[in-house]
């Protein structure tokens, strides 16, 4: 992991275990080593969880799960997406969640080193339950990296994390929560997260940190 995250497509992958979509993305496998994966997907299994979070502000979207571990709390379908941010919350999350701190400070030694930690959180989608296609930000410069915290996965659960053109009018890609994998994409990029099938035995629990670039 050596490259940085770009609003703008990277032009090599970050190292020879991740694969650059030319989407601007990045996704790197392995993250990890196994004990703490481990003991992150236990910590979040643990919860205390909340429900009633939301994708966007669409009356449509559905509800779930969410952890909320640091950063500011606002509606996620707000426009003034720059109001939301702070200038960092890594002390907050060290308060909050030690194990996830460690995580975090992991990502911005070898990836994130420009940028500062505005929020950390996680969701769980239970069967039935679907995110709503949306953008996290705006601003240039911000990024989102998703972990996927599950020791097993099977390609019949579903739970893909989609990529949708700017006017969502098309899939680019689609994700698959590969245990111990990592999903980096700028802030503008429309994604949205696919519910698990019948068939799974688990919910779909995703750990996010979201970034900003250092300001000067």
């Amino acid at each position: 992991m050596n490259d940085k995250p770009s609003s703008q497509p990277a032009p090599s992958p970050v190292r020879a275990d991740s694969t650059d979509t030319g989407l601007g993305i990045v996704v790197i496998d392995d993250v990890l080593p196994l004990d703490e994966q481990q003991k992150i997907h236990r910590f979040l299994l643990d919860g205390p969880w909340s429900y009633g979070w939301r994708s966007n502000s669409d009356d449509a979207a559905q509800k779930f799960w969410h952890r909320h571990f640091a950063g500011a709390i606002n509606d996620p379908g707000a426009e003034d997406k720059a109001q939301q941010r702070v200038a960092d919350c890594s002390g907050e999350l060290m308060n909050a969640a030690p194990l996830v701190h460690s995580f975090w400070q992991r990502l911005q030694k070898k990836i994130f080193q420009d940028h500062v930690l505005s929020r950390c959180y996680a969701n769980a989608l239970p069967y039935g339950v679907e995110g709503a296609t949306h953008a996290d930000s705006p601003i240039p410069g911000d990024c989102t990296a998703v972990y996927y915290p599950h020791e097993s996965w099977h390609p019949d659960w579903g739970g893909e994390t989609l990529v949708f053109n700017q006017d969502c009018s098309d899939i680019l890609t689609a994700v698959y929560p590969k245990p111990n994998r990592l999903f980096i994409f700028p802030g503008f990029v429309n994604h949205a997260a696919r519910g698990v099938s019948k068939s799974c035995p688990h919910v779909r629990i995703t750990l996010m940190f979201k970034t900003t670039r250092k300001r000067p």
